[in-house]
């Protein structure tokens, strides 16, 4: 078609491939500024959409961090924090209790004569760890069988010095998921083999040799060459008056919902520990969310506004899923959060948050102090369960669910593109239509215009020849 437009214009005298480019444009123009205008239209819809979920994004995201803060959350308070820390589950109150560390759990050791090298050869064999209740202080007297099965140590040639032992003790003890550790420790008497245990009285151990050989890492009954330097213990603690044991210095079930981690010991100095919500903050919390919620709506009711509405229409007047995230929104206060029980408040209506005549949220500040007061642990439910994360077999909160369904909007499921999408695809299609029907229609019109073109150019050529013998007639005819 290049050769063609070449040509043009040669015999009939002006530029016919300036008027094939004007008629191709007229003839593409009015399909293309269709075209522009559904593109313009999805791209607003979709930039739209993409506001709008990020709005609720933001706002999942900021209740998010004030609940992970602790802010909303039960104040932990112990009168001596050196003595023991807690943490409380999420909306859980813990009234004010007491408790006394009488004695901390303690995990056994056991300590081997010193060896002048660590690396010389000992002996092969098995080293047998029977782990129970240890008696005696020093030696042992007898050991009462615990829970957890024996473990068997080989000392294997190659590996029967100390360090070698200590080895073959920690990758048996790792492999069968024993909280059993053995280390060399020198000094300028030696080296030393020390095993440790896990604390609490259960968690002792005797240890026999296969082999005399071993015997210097032996620790039973009878006797053995490793001398306990620590007896293994259980913590003990008075809750309220009443002596009780843990096999750890950490336990979640002395008192529900929280975690106790026990510092020292402190005999015969109680300490207070409690839990409670702080009013003020729960107040501010829902006073926040309050503005947060109208700043979200306002910008949902401007996308979504219809023609008929006072201003410009919205670019999302038409969007099914923007229009149902704002209802969504604007039902939220009414709809149940937590298990009802009794007269106690379910709904965010019920702590003082609701819609007002003109259809923006307001605080009624007077009942949520109330509530507050009286109920700050379902005040505390109801923020969390609003920006509760979903998971395999439970479903998102009420905000999560609202921005997830305009994530799946604006991003689609995967493997299957949004109504946008499709309509942003077919636009390109379309596009590539038109500018296959365009080449096509200006070949066309080059091809009709190069022949009429050639037919001018001959007929011009006639009417010259003919002037030409007309001049030469009357040139005759004169002389």
């Amino acid at each position: 078609m290049t050769r063609i437009f070449s040509s043009l214009g040669l015999g009939a005298g002006f530029d016919t491939s300036a008027v094939v480019r004007d008629l191709v444009a007229a003839e593409r123009a009015p399909r293309q500024q269709l075209l522009d205008q559904r593109e313009a239209r999805v791209q607003a819809r979709i930039s739209a959409l993409g506001q709008f979920q990020a709005a609720f994004d933001a706002l999942t995201a900021a209740l998010d961090s004030r609940i992970a803060s602790g802010a909303i959350g039960a104040i932990p308070r112990v009168s001596d924090p050196s003595v023991l820390a807690m943490t409380v589950a999420p909306g859980q109150l813990v009234p004010a209790r007491t408790v006394e560390v009488l004695a901390l759990a303690g995990a056994q050791a056991l300590a081997s004569a010193p060896a002048a090298d660590a690396d010389a050869p000992i002996g092969t064999g098995t080293l047998t760890f029977r782990f129970g209740t240890v008696d005696g202080s020093a030696a042992a007297e007898g050991l009462t069988p615990g829970a957890a099965a024996d473990l068997v140590v080989s000392i294997a040639p190659g590996r029967d010095t100390l360090r070698g032992i200590a080895r073959a003790i920690n990758e048996a003890a790792g492999a069968a998921g024993v909280v059993l550790r053995a280390d060399i420790v020198s000094d300028p008497d030696g080296s030393r083999l020390i095993l440790s245990g896990g604390t609490g009285l259960e968690a002792g151990f005797l240890v026999e040799a296969s082999d005399p050989a071993l015997e210097p890492f032996a620790f039973t009954v009878g006797g053995g060459g490793l001398s306990r330097t620590q007896a293994a213990a259980d913590a003990r603690v008075r809750l309220d008056g009443v002596v009780l044991r843990r096999a750890a210095n950490s336990f979640a079930d002395l008192v529900p919902g929280v975690t106790i981690q026990l510092l020292r010991a402190a005999p015969g100095a109680p300490v207070r520990i409690e839990a409670r919500q702080s009013p003020a903050e729960l107040a501010a919390a829902v006073a926040d969310l309050a503005a947060a919620f109208n700043e979200l709506l306002g910008i949902g009711r401007d996308l979504t506004r219809g023609a008929g509405a006072p201003g410009t229409p919205g670019a999302l007047a038409s969007d099914s899923a923007a229009r149902r995230s704002v209802a969504a929104l604007v039902q939220i206060t009414t709809r149940p959060l937590v298990a009802a029980d009794g007269d106690l408040p379910t709904r965010l209506a019920d702590i003082g948050l609701t819609l007002d005549r003109n259809g923006r949220f307001q605080v009624d500040t007077a009942r949520l102090q109330h509530a507050v007061d009286r109920h700050p642990g379902r005040v505390e439910a109801m923020l969390r369960e609003l920006g509760r994360t979903g998971g395999f077999l439970t479903a998102p909160g009420p905000l999560k669910a609202i921005a997830a369904d305009l994530r799946t909007a604006v991003q689609g499921r995967p493997g299957q593109p949004t109504a946008l999408q499709r309509e942003a695809e077919a636009i390109a299609a379309e596009r590539q239509r038109l500018d296959r029907r365009m080449e096509r229609f200006e070949a066309q019109l080059a091809r009709q215009y190069g022949a009429l073109d050639r037919q001018v150019g001959q007929s011009r050529q006639t009417l010259e020849f003919l002037a030409r013998q007309i001049d030469i007639w009357f040139a005759r005819k004169d002389r």
